[in-house]
């Protein structure tokens, strides 16, 4: 039995090469529009974006994750974007036009705008802006051998610029948003290294099946190393979840190690970034922790006080955290002689921010309700 699903498994991939079986299967689909928001973008349809992205091929994958796989495109007039193929959702084409027309109107500096959609078959493909750097995950953790890691005034203004934008989702917006999916991965960096968050609103999208336990657990949804701790228990999505996760994304940012492993730790230890931090805390180390290539160029003040803001914001108790826009405030007053922000378009929440005042929709309740 094992030798015959083995060989099953290897028909399968040779049947599919390139990766691209799906997009072969709305070929038909090709003249199809793609609904825009932006009026300075070209009118396209679906064949334009199969051309753009050589049919959807795996060569063309620039990312992927829980909410779907991101690919480059580059059209006919050298315009570059990305096109996120959505993993399989419940709604219907109705539900699903009235959440992108929400998602659509959801603009914000910090925020990778979203420039249109395309509906074919059961396919849902959303198109959004080229961010030129890539993510600030692989700016902080594949820097080649002999390259230049990101010097810290960089990374202040990169956590400054997604505090902000995580701030405005939470306590702004409207409706305003729970993430629920944040990592360095999930944070893209334009021209100038202005952070934009990617990504938003796309929990709501999801099959409610997906906010199941074991989506947190294997990383499905929530890459591992960044989900709270409550989440195991509740798997209700909540504002202070995502504090959290964006706590361990400044860990990255002032460390420069990643979640789940920590290269600077004993070779004994097998925790995760969060669970090192705790660690040299508790016996008064935590200055250790600061990456060795930022340390000793005077900035050591900026990036203790930057490390504290991390550490408060992955408490294990939910309610000790700061709110996002508290997280904000903290982060901009470390960066102020900079001058990174000329106008602040947060403004002071009128509420805790915590999960009894959200409208975003948590699908994880749905399913608790439904049975």
């Amino acid at each position: 039995m094992f030798f015959f699903l083995r060989r099953v498994s290897k028909k399968k991939k040779e049947e599919d090469l390139e990766g691209n079986k799906w997009a072969k299967s709305i070929k038909g689909a090709k003249g199809i529009k793609l609904s825009m928001f932006e009026k300075s973008v070209s009118k396209m349809r679906l064949s334009d974006l199969m051309k753009a992205t050589n049919n959807f091929s795996k060569h063309n994958i620039i990312g992927s994750g829980g909410t779907g796989t991101m690919y480059r495109a580059v059209l006919e007039d050298g315009t570059s974007l990305m096109v996120k193929r959505l993993q399989d959702t419940q709604h219907s084409e109705k539900e699903f036009v009235s959440e992108m027309a929400t998602l659509g109107n959801v603009k914000h500096r910090n925020l990778v705008p979203l420039l249109g959609f395309c509906m074919a078959k059961r396919e849902r493909l959303l198109v959004y802006k080229l961010m030129p750097n890539g993510t600030l995950h692989d700016q902080l953790h594949l820097v080649e051998e002999g390259g230049k890691s990101l010097e810290w005034p960089m990374r202040l203004k990169i956590g400054i610029g997604a505090a902000k934008g995580f701030a405005w989702l939470h306590h702004n917006c409207n409706p305003r948003i729970i993430h629920r999916n944040i990592s360095s991965k999930c944070i893209l960096l334009d021209e100038d290294f202005e952070p934009k968050i990617s990504d938003f609103g796309l929990a709501r999208l999801m099959n409610p099946v997906d906010t199941h336990l074991s989506t947190f657990v294997n990383g499905e949804f929530g890459d591992l190393g960044y989900v709270a701790p409550e989440y195991m228990r509740t798997l209700v999505a909540t504002p202070k979840g995502d504090v959290y996760s964006f706590g361990v994304v400044l860990l990255e940012l002032v460390t420069g190690e990643r979640p789940t492993h920590v290269a600077k730790a004993p070779e004994s230890f097998k925790g995760s970034l969060v669970e090192w931090i705790t660690q040299l805390s508790s016996s008064s180390k935590l200055e250790d922790a600061i990456d060795n290539s930022l340390s000793g160029k005077g900035y050591d003040g900026e990036l203790f006080q930057f490390l504290k803001v991390a550490c408060r914001c992955v408490l294990p108790a939910h309610k000790e955290r700061p709110t996002m826009f508290e997280v904000y405030q903290l982060l901009r007053a470390i960066g102020e002689q900079y001058n990174f922000t000329t106008f602040d378009e947060i403004l002071m929440p009128s509420d805790s921010g915590d999960s009894d005042y959200m409208e975003e929709l948590i699908v994880a309740r749905e399913v608790k309700e439904n049975h």
